[in-house]
């Protein structure tokens, strides 16, 4: 059985990749007014649908297992989330 506290640290670090990978795409990623807004509100709709960012925050934790910081992965893990969106919606 796997430990309580083990499974809250975890818990909580997903929360805070994920919370760091969704400004990365938000700052990326076209706003959904601009023209032609219908498509960059799809493509927002596509990366931002619900989802717990699971590979992107590996990417990070990945990175900081061997950096000791997370900062240099975070357009990895941004472009890896977009790529999974794409393959998933074709």
């Amino acid at each position: 059985m796997a430990d309580p506290a083990t499974n809250s640290l975890f818990e909580r670090y997903l929360a805070r990749a994920r919370r760091r990978i969704d400004a990365a795409l938000n700052s990326r990623l076209p706003r959904p007014d601009r023209v032609p807004s219908r498509l960059h509100e799809a493509i927002r709709y596509s990366v931002f649908a619900g989802g717990k960012r699971l590979r992107p925050a590996l990417c990070l934790l990945a990175c900081e297992s061997v950096c000791g910081k997370s900062a240099p992965a975070l357009p990895g893990a941004a472009a890896l989330l977009r790529a999974c969106a794409a393959r998933a919606r074709s």
